[in-house]
């Protein structure tokens, strides 16, 4: 019995590419991590080519777990929920300003967000919720957190699988 192969060529139906109106809104989720900072690149340089907008978003892990293990033992951490809370979000802020002069240099126009929850699940709902109109989201493969970064960072991780618009993860 012989077995035949057909190729398929392919065509503008089974093409799966993104036009630029899929793109008005590009959703960058920062953790100040290297891995964050090259997605935003990535996203300056696609934002560029399609005139979108940049989302940043900020997310204050609601629990220490995600928090670098030199901060759990530093004697000087303050782990309390008030020290850490106004440490995360000066933090933050920070991010959101480098984020907004790397856009303002690139003439990208700029929307920044501070949020306060789970990393992973609050980037979904926010790429979800219509009135933000995200088209991709683009984000670092791993990010400040220690744990479950064998492969891909855990907010990642459950991004990808989560989230119903297209996500590319940078390296």
């Amino acid at each position: 019995m012989k077995i035949r192969l057909k190729m398929i060529k392919p065509t503008r139906k089974n093409n799966f590419r993104l036009s630029k109106k899929q793109i008005q809104n590009i959703l960058v989720p920062l953790d100040g991590s290297k891995f964050s900072l090259h997605a935003l690149n990535y996203a300056i340089n696609l934002a560029k080519f399609t005139s979108s907008k940049i989302t940043v978003i900020f997310v204050i892990p609601a629990d220490v777990s995600p928090i670098p293990l030199d901060d759990l033992f530093d004697p000087l951490s303050s782990i309390e929920p008030k020290g850490y809370k106004a440490k995360m979000t000066r933090q933050g802020q920070k991010i959101l300003d480098q984020a907004e002069d790397r856009c303002l240099q690139n003439k990208i126009r700029f929307t920044g967000s501070m949020l306060w929850g789970n990393p992973g699940h609050d980037i979904v709902r926010f790429a979800e919720n219509k009135k933000n109109s995200i088209g991709l989201i683009i984000m670092g493969s791993r990010g400040q957190g220690h744990a479950g970064e064998i492969l891909l960072g855990s907010v990642s991780y459950n991004v990808v699988h989560k989230s119903k618009k297209p996500v590319m993860i940078i390296k």
